[in-house]
């Protein structure tokens, strides 16, 4: 279970969710990503979810989006995941469903098929991938059931053990506590995350951790039977006891601040709830919206202050009445030692507090108000009134030239000295202004705003949503007065312009007839030019064998004129276990060279201009807005996450020393260091890669430069990985043969002189005259060792055959057909007649003697069989596919080998196949079938089992089970440490030895039970199977039955294994 949400984004080399999170059964929700539960974004590599225990997801929607490979969407039903906001799925930008394919479990009717549900009208079956359907409960909606389908506990979420028991859940619906599912928390428990049910005393052990590291944790509480971090709005909570209580009237709440500066809404949250303010508060908000009821959910509760309030520089605040409760300034603390309220430079404020409805006490300290241009002096005067403060006051700490009018005072103009650039910051001088009284000078304020034109006055913009409001900054005075007074201004944006005036603010008023002060004129700096961020949304396409065209935007922040895009291209080595696996066993996924799903949107005419040369855009609706904003910044976000978490690691190659930032390269995809390194610089946000190697991966890496490159350097690198299209994998020339021996020949072609990646396997298709095909598999390194493919067990006849290759890229071209043939055995028996002629006389006097000594009472030999008589054991020939041979045996040459239908009809099962000598008679090969049938009485699991014969046509075959480990005794020389072919496996522990002892005796019992003895037990006669079970092989068993006969039969046992 995940309790939040799950975030995927860009992760390479990662192809499927199914063995990160196999058991993934729920995702709560309880805190999203934007409204999202499920984020899967710009994942190059991924090619389906595959999140097959996934049944629930409880809060939140699903977004995924610029998945260029991702397949099997179209095949899930969001709707049983999240059934009340499948509406506000988005998934956009993935690989189009006509591409993928997708198929679901059992459509080839291989297997069970999944179950279907019906969306947008169309009925389909549902699955995360082509091997794992997706689940379905038959229990209803919401439920939950077992692996076999059985109901689970209605508490239950994501699956259970066992059916209808509130223990054996995955997940819960509700709450969980002690191992249990339950509905509600029990009684002397508490809710706590939403899911959790916690006593009283975990809660009290938890603690609130403050998002600044100098305030101590507080302790959680409990209310309405919740463990929370705070108590709620009207509710509060003593020393002595966990539980809030609500308050009668407000809720005192003393609030240590010391001098708290209030410059957004999110500082202005840190009050909430707050009554009595022990500190001094200082407001200076300058953008924001919806300011007016934000703050005063946060601030409104406020009764008095211990010290002065003051209100400087926010132009976004129309009225203070966001101090709904206020009551009492007390003026601990007054600012200059003289002022309690303190309001100066607001110029957008109009109204203090609604005097018909509003009290306010000031009872010491004096008030001072300047530079509000549209607060008038009556209510200035109102207030005083009201506050008692009338007379304090004289008429330069209520200045009427400076407030309620917007003529600013500027009899004399400031000039600036100097001014020095860098990328982020501007450092300004200017001329030292010397009023008659110098004592009346009391700061200056430097105003600035970013400004792409040359058109801005001092007004302009300062309008009360403060969107565009000019950024202040107050300068104190030089403690020389010879010294010109000065600022930094810092945290610019590089290569932008900005517009900048200064004001001298002074005590004098016009009533007094000094009407003076001064101001600059604005003035107009651009910042020092700087590296570029990254180049956005970088797409590839291969529209040939050679070529790759790639495309991407222009960085968001450009920090000077692009002049050029560096482009920097490498070939990456191929995944080296593609070298090591023989593909004619494991299953094969090939990389594709398909383009971006998003590279056609832009091929028409560019309609998009840059940011700089834009005009302004009709407004839009208030509904577009929030969704066009959402989106925007979903985007940035994941900008930002990418900037932060992703592009800052180690370098991936060293390229030129302009590569200031590089970036992580994933593990598997490092490139050898003996490929070339390409670069082009291009000024389109374009280019096309040529001369290429066809069907090979590169990596594709892009700086952006500015028109300071050689001095700042370019920007840090993007990247994607690219294939260029494929080339024929046709083999060259002719296919040769040449006889490898009696039924066996060997065919010879030469491997593509230029393969797509890599050559992985070949595969040979060969047919005896009119009969059915046989095909075969040809690994990479069997045909390394002998530049070919032995065929054998051939039958007598005329052959053709053919061949193709199958690379990175998929299957080749077959070759021309080949024609062979196999000679049958008609010379072999004519040119051994004169031996039989001298061989006859003495074998029929060995017999005679046999008869006369060891004959039975009425002088009759055992009767032997003269033909081997096929029976139910018998296997078509046809169902028999060799695949390699294992080793030459004293009868034969054994093989491994596929059978189809043996075990389960469609199924094939891997055998071993015994042949009897290529030299051997007609009459051995006889004697060879029926001592084989001797093993058709066993059936024991320690011992070799008998599986089938194949008596009709030549050579003739015994199907024997396959003991993939071979014989013991060159088993256990493999364990040990210093052996050549160890499999990696530890030598055997007395465990196992005695395991293996055990499986032998009772191999041995049962053949001692049907009355016979083996006569050659040793480790080399017992064979060890795939799952390490010893079974007895080998030797030459002995019945009672015909025991003497077969022991002085003169002619040699070609089976060397079982005989009764």
């Amino acid at each position: 279970m995940i309790t939040e949400y799950l975030l995927l984004f860009r992760v390479y080399g990662l192809e499927s969710l199914r063995d990160l999170f196999p058991n993934l059964s729920v995702i709560r929700g309880t805190n999203l990503f934007f409204s999202y539960a499920l984020v899967i974004f710009e994942m190059p590599h991924l090619r389906d979810v595959g999140l097959h225990s996934l049944t629930h997801v409880l809060r939140g929607s699903v977004r995924i989006e610029r998945n260029q490979e991702l397949c099997h969407l179209s095949t899930i039903d969001w709707g049983l995941l999240l059934p009340d906001a499948v509406d506000n799925t988005y998934i956009v930008g993935n690989k189009l469903a006509e591409e993928c394919a997708d198929v679901c479990p059992g459509i080839l009717d291989v297997e069970k098929p999944c179950a279907q549900t019906t969306v947008n009208g169309q009925l389909d079956y549902r699955c995360w991938t082509s091997s794992y359907c997706q689940k379905v409960c038959p229990c209803g909606a919401g439920s939950a059931c077992t692996p076999g389908g059985e109901c689970c506990h209605p508490e239950c979420l994501g699956g259970c053990g066992r059916p209808r028991d509130s223990r054996a859940c995955v997940a819960c619906r509700h709450f969980h506590f002690n191992g249990r599912c339950l509905p509600s928390c029990p009684p002397g428990t508490y809710r706590y995350e939403g899911w959790r049910c916690v006593t009283p005393e975990y809660c009290a052990s938890l603690r609130k951790v403050s998002h600044n590291p100098r305030d101590a944790a507080s302790k959680f509480v409990i209310h309405q039977r919740q463990c929370l971090s705070e108590c709620p709005s009207g509710y509060t909570r003593n020393d002595s006891s966990i539980f809030c209580h609500k308050c009668e009237g407000l809720c005192p709440k003393e609030c240590k601040v010391g001098t708290k500066t209030i410059d957004s809404t999110q500082a202005a949250q840190e009050l909430g709830g707050c009554t009595l303010v022990e500190g001094n508060l200082i407001i200076n908000i300058r953008r924001g919206y919806n300011l007016a009821s934000e703050l005063q959910s946060s601030l409104g509760l406020i009764e008095t202050i211990t010290g002065f309030l003051k209100i400087k520089h926010s132009f976004a605040l129309v009225s203070l009445s966001f101090f709904k409760n206020l009551k009492l300034i007390r003026g601990d603390s007054m600012v200059d030692g003289n002022y309690t309220l303190y309001v100066l430079d607001n110029q957008n404020l109009q109204q203090l507090w609604d005097w018909s409805h509003h009290v306010l006490s000031i009872p010491v300290g004096k008030m001072y108000f300047a530079f509000n241009p549209k607060l008038c002096l009556a209510e200035i005067y109102r207030m005083e009134e009201v506050t008692g403060t009338k007379g304090r006051q004289n008429k330069a700490e209520i200045n009427p030239r400076t407030n309620g009018d917007r003529a600013s005072c500027k009899t004399q103009t400031l000039r600036f000295i100097s001014n020095v650039t860098e990328s982020d910051r501007i450092f300004l001088k200017w001329e030292r202004y010397r009023p008659p009284e110098y004592r009346d000078l009391l700061s200056f304020i430097v105003y600035y705003k970013e400004s792409p034109f040359q058109n801005v006055s001092e007004y302009v913009g300062q309008d009360a949503c403060g969107a565009q409001s000019w950024n202040v900054l107050d300068v104190e005075l030089p403690l020389n007065t010879e010294q010109a007074p000065g600022v930094a201004l810092l945290n610019l944006r590089p290569w932008t312009q900005y517009a900048i005036f200064v004001r001298a603010i002074t005590l004098t008023t016009a009533e007094e007839g000094r009407n003076y002060g001064a101001q600059s004129e604005v003035v107009y700096i651009r910042t020092m030019p700087a590296a570029p961020t990254v180049p956005r949304d970088v797409i590839s396409m291969s529209n040939s064998s050679s070529h790759i065209v790639v495309r991407w935007k222009p960085p968001t922040q450009r920090n000077g004129n692009i002049t050029y895009y560096l482009v920097l291209w490498q070939q990456l080595a191929e995944d080296m276990e593609l070298y090591v696996n023989d593909y004619c066993h494991k299953g094969l996924k090939l990389p594709t060279s398909s383009a971006d799903t998003r590279f056609g949107d832009g091929d028409g005419p560019e309609v998009e201009q840059d940011a700089e040369e834009r005009c302004c855009p009709c407004r839009p609706a208030d509904g577009q807005l929030r969704m066009e904003g959402e989106a925007e910044s979903f985007q940035k976000k994941f900008e930002n996450f990418l900037h932060n978490s992703i592009i800052i690691p180690r370098p991936p190659w060293k390229v030129t020393s302009i590569n200031k930032n590089p970036q992580r390269t994933p593990k598997r995809r490092e490139p050898k260091p003996d490929f070339q390194i390409f670069e082009d610089k291009v000024v389109r946000d374009r280019a096309v890669l040529s001369r290429l190697r066809h069907f090979t991966e590169y990596r594709i890496d892009i700086h952006a430069c500015n028109h300071a490159a050689h001095t700042v350097g370019c920007s840090a690198a993007t990247f994607v990985f690219a294939r260029t299209m494929p080339e024929p994998d046709n083999i060259p020339g002719n296919v040769t043969w040449e006889p490898a021996g009696k039924n066996s020949v060997l065919l010879r072609w030469e491997e593509p002189r230029n393969p797509n990646g890599l050559i992985l396997k070949y595969e040979i298709k060969y047919s005896r005259e009119s009969e059915v095909t046989t095909v075969v598999c040809v690994s990479r390194h069997r045909y390394s060792k002998y530049g070919g493919v032995h065929l054998a067990l051939l039958q007598p006849g005329n052959y053709s055959a053919k061949v193709r290759a199958t690379s990175l890229a998929g299957n080749g071209s077959w070759t021309g057909l080949v024609k062979f043939y196999i000679l049958g055995p008609a010379e072999e028996e004519s040119g051994s007649f004169y031996v039989l002629l001298t061989v006859t006389p003495v074998v029929l006097m060995v017999l005679i003697s046999c008869l006369a000594i060891f004959g039975n009472g009425d002088g009759v030999m055992p009767p032997r069989p003269a033909v081997y008589i096929p029976d139910e054991w018998e296997v078509p020939r046809e169902k028999i596919t060799v695949i390699r041979e294992l080793g030459q045996g004293s009868f034969g040459m054994v093989y491994e080998g596929l059978a189809l239908g043996l075990v389960a009809e469609g199924e094939e099962t891997k055998v071993a196949l015994k042949t009897v000598n290529e030299l051997a008679t007609k009459r051995e090969r006889i004697e060879f079938l029926n001592e084989a049938s001797v093993m058709k009485a066993f059936k024991c699991h320690h011992v070799v089992r008998l599986l089938g014969v194949v008596s009709q046509g030549q050579p003739a075959l015994v199907i024997m089970e396959l003991m993939t480990r071979g014989d013991l005794k060159s088993y256990l020389r493999s364990l040990r440490p210093d052996a050549e072919n160890n499999p990696g496996l530890p030598p055997p522990s007395l465990k196992d030895m005695m395991q293996m002892a055990g499986e032998i005796a009772d191999g041995m019992a049962y053949l001692n039970a049907n009355k016979f003895v083996h006569r050659d037990l040793a480790a080399r006669n017992c064979m060890v199977s795939e799952d390490f079970t010893v079974k007895i092989g080998g030797g030459r068993l002995r019945g009672d039955l015909i025991a003497l006969y077969n022991y002085l039969k003169g002619v040699k046992s070609l089976l060397p294994n079982h005989r009764r």
